[in-house]
């Protein structure tokens, strides 16, 4: 029997059509790695070593300048290591030394200018140049074991310290931060991340007692701030000196917000 060109052509077609088939359904079991929207963050400044650890890849790889960094990504930088990274909304964040935090949410709507980004805060110092939106809704958050800072368009800095207290100095603008003291129910998620704790013995506590909205929910206005004790508790917003504040971290970052801005 003859094959006409017709027919060579129709088998051929045939069978890559199975090949791609089988591929999808019966392919090897690699773990894939969906990004939303195709949005990531973008390293811009490396200092020192920074590691990154992801499903696909060994514990501890180091990342460098122009690297894609993706949601779900952990980060932890060493001994005089800063990273800073650009988000898809134009956005900046920056982590100073032996600092360790999860890139958990990041995705940008241009069309609707909308932007889900969530940064968990594990330990260390983070300072976030938020781009102002246009749009309504969305979130822009940095996420500590307990509290939740969100913003729109500002310039604050984050500080998790060894015994989970946490400080929040606003800048420019102002930031929506709420706390969630022990006894209204227990602290916020714990991070997916966790650093060793010295576990202590039995202590005596408080029994528990109706916590009002206005008691962990507060308005940190531009050159205020804020700090969360270990428990959730939260003192009140109150001023900080300028003068008093200016450190190398902060002369740094002033420096490089107004670099990323020209």
């Amino acid at each position: 029997m003859t094959i006409t060109h017709h027919s060579r052509l129709t088998i051929i077609l045939i069978l890559v059509f199975f090949a791609a088939v089988y591929s999808t359904a019966y392919g090897a079991k690699k773990p894939v790695r969906v990004d939303i929207g195709g949005d990531k963050a973008k390293a811009t400044y490396i200092r020192g070593e920074v590691h990154k650890t992801e499903n696909d890849l060994p514990t501890g790889a180091p990342i460098a300048v122009g690297d894609p960094l993706f949601q779900g990504s952990r980060f932890s930088t060493g001994e005089d290591a800063r990273i800073e990274l650009r988000l898809p909304d134009d956005s900046f964040l920056r982590f100073d030394e032996k600092t360790a935090f999860e890139l958990t949410a990041v995705e940008y709507d241009p069309g609707r200018k909308k932007r889900s980004v969530n940064i968990r805060m594990i330990l260390g110092k983070t300072w976030a140049n938020v781009s102002k939106m246009v749009g309504k809704g969305g979130r822009f958050e940095v996420t500590t074991r307990t509290a939740v800072a969100g913003v729109r368009g500002t310039v604050y800095r984050v500080n998790v310290q060894e015994d989970d207290t946490v400080i929040v100095k606003v800048y420019w603008g102002e930031i929506l931060l709420k706390s969630k003291p022990a006894g209204t129910g227990g602290a916020l998620p714990p991070p997916k991340l966790s650093k060793p704790t010295r576990v202590l013995g039995p202590q005596p506590i408080a029994g528990p007692k109706p916590v009002s909205m206005e008691e962990w929910t507060y308005i940190v206005k531009s050159m205020q701030q804020i700090i969360v004790r270990p428990d959730g508790t939260a003192t009140k917003p109150f001023r900080f000196s300028p003068q008093d504040d200016l450190n190398d971290w902060v002369r740094w970052n002033k420096e490089r917000d107004e670099a990323v801005r020209q």
